[in-house]
């Protein structure tokens, strides 16, 4: 009977090889799934051990592993893998290699006191530059010393005097327009370029209708590059903003460095070139300006250009970066101060008006340190220390949209053998005995979904639901008195790779937040009772946009 059965094997295979090769596959891809599947159960139910491996994800694809699952919906993959999971740590195979996601606290801290020498974002940093920021390789071709010391000038965004000085112009620019976020006029050429886009139209002598996000968003956004570049750079680039939005927009489309078949993707690429462009002129009049050469008409003035950026185009000048790189250097950290805070502003705007108790609690802690006349004409004065320092209250509701709004990943290559162990109390909310440790080899990568993790039922209660409240906990022995605490959060990252533009993006969205609210009412359009809180989505970097419009009548 056996010689019958391979003699009709041979047979099915001479007679049908193509079906003889899909069945083949089908079995190996059912096998594959099979084993990986046990292998994880069985990992997992080690729980009395003190070591134990790190549980992988079944996958049904040899070699690829979750590659194509991981591309198509990232989020979707770990979110349903930390809901399955029963360790604080699971690992993805894709394209041979291993990648270990940590999900619990304790392991997060460990992850971000490492040296760079056993983890390293450098890889990643590479690819970032090459596939999204278009450098052709550039930032690799450097010597490792020279990009270190132009990508560790950044640090000067998290110290004085760029702190205190981005601060000081902020608060100064928001003063200044607060009032004129909406202009009251129907005629184009009076309107801004906050107002343009956000199609704003007139409803009533003093109240106009318009759309909610791009209306902060480039609001935000023409303060935000005053503080960072300098008027000139912001006068001498009047479309730049639409640039820098189609850019980020394709961001996760750009990073798989395929060729722009679609529409989208060629506007993107597009928007990168003419960015490049602006930036490359203004580092060489920059440049110029260090060196005290005649920088030309169009940057006569580059008196208000930071001190940390002026550093920076030291340190491009210094390592003689090439063009490309300098250009794409400098590009990364206007993007990366650009398309952020002013989505947190939006969101945190919307919770707050779409909530008359937070919204009356919020107005009431900040009316000390944000204040305007009953004139209308009266100029808005705020005190940006007190704001930071005495109203827990609006400071828990920058966190809570950060923990909402933001799904940030954090990256990294392992150059040497390292062990994560969890905390008793990690342990016990996995359900575990006691803690366990996990070894990780050399040459796998290592990576915290910052997102995946705001969204973990075992780490925030209803976590789909915004609660300001969950960061406010008593300050200190006196009970009476409260404080925000960021508890387990870490949407900016951490360690030596933690997000550089922090401080300054936290106090930029108080500051913007509190001098709308102080001069500004907002109600729904089209007659409606309540603000309806649209769904949210990922296509640009780590900081969600709506789905929809949110239509608005803003009102003294």
């Amino acid at each position: 009977m056996a010689t019958t059965f391979i003699h009709d094997g041979i047979s099915l295979v001479k007679s049908s090889p193509y079906t003889t090769f899909f069945l083949l596959c089908a079995l190996l891809c059912l096998f594959t799934r099979l084993s990986t599947g046990y292998q994880k159960s069985r990992i997992e139910r080690q729980v009395s051990l003190s070591t134990k491996p790190i549980p992988t994800l079944p996958y049904w694809l040899p070699y690829l592993g979750h590659a194509l699952e991981f591309g198509w919906s990232f989020d979707d993959l770990l979110a349903k893998a930390r809901d399955n999971t029963k360790d604080g740590i699971f690992g993805l195979h894709m394209m041979g290699n291993k990648h270990y996601i940590v999900l619990m606290p304790s392991l997060v801290k460990q992850f971000f006191v490492q040296r760079p020498s056993v983890i390293s974002s450098d890889s990643f940093l590479h690819w970032i530059y090459d596939k999204y920021f278009g450098d052709s390789g550039a930032s690799k071709r450097m010597p490792e010393h020279d990009f270190h010391k132009v990508h560790g000038s950044q640090g000067m965004f998290m110290r004085e005097p760029f702190l205190s000085t981005a601060t000081a112009t902020t608060r100064s620019l928001v003063e200044e327009r607060a009032t004129s976020l909406i202009r009251l006029s129907s005629d184009a050429g009076k309107q801004s370029v906050w107002e343009r886009s956000a199609n704003v139209a007139l409803v009533g002598e003093k109240s106009a209708e318009a759309d909610l996000y791009p209306l902060i968003m480039d609001f935000v956004a023409s303060s935000a590059g005053v503080a960072l570049m300098g008027h000139a750079f912001v006068e001498n680039n009047p479309g730049i903003l639409e640039d820098l939005w189609a850019f980020d927009s394709s961001f996760s489309a750009l990073l798989t460095g395929l060729p722009s078949l679609m529409p989208k993707m060629a506007r993107a690429r597009a928007a990168r070139t003419r960015l490049q462009a602006a930036v490359k002129e203004w580092n060489d009049a920059v440049t110029a300006m260090l060196e005290e050469r005649d920088p030309g008409p169009k940057w006569d003035d580059l008196s208000d250009v930071p001190e940390a950026m002026r550093l920076r185009v030291k340190a491009l000048r210094d390592t003689n970066s090439e063009d490309i790189f300098a250009s794409v250097s400098t590009l990364a950290t206007y993007w990366g101060l650009m398309v952020n805070a002013n989505k947190i502003t939006f969101w945190m705007l919307l919770h707050i008006i779409s909530d008359p108790e937070l919204l009356e609690n919020v107005r009431k802690e900040i009316g000390p340190y944000a204040r305007r006349g009953v004139d209308e004409q009266s100029r808005l004065a705020l005190d940006v220390d007190g704001l930071i320092q005495k109203c827990p209250l609006l400071k828990a509701t920058f966190f809570e949209t950060m923990r909402l709004y933001t799904a940030g990943t954090s990256y990294k290559n392992v150059c040497q053998d390292l062990t994560l162990t969890e905390s008793p109390e990690d342990a016990e909310t996995l359900g575990k005995p006691k803690p366990q440790t996990y070894h990780i080899k050399a040459g796998t990568f290592l990576a915290i979904p910052h997102g995946t993790m705001q969204m973990d039922p075992r780490l925030w209660s209803n976590p789909e639901n915004f609660d300001s409240s969950r960061f406010l906990v008593p300050d200190g022995e006196n009970e009476t008195q409260i404080r925000a605490d960021p508890r387990h959060l870490n949407a900016f990252g951490g360690g030596q790779s933690i997000c550089k533009g922090r401080l300054f993006a936290e106090r930029e969205v108080l500051i913007f937040i509190s001098g709308i609210l102080t001069v500004w009412e907002f109600k729904p359009a089209g007659g409606k009772t309540k603000i309806d809180t649209p769904k949210k989505y990922y296509l640009g970097t780590g900081s969600a946009s709506p789905k929809s419009a949110i239509r608005m009548v803003g009102f003294y």
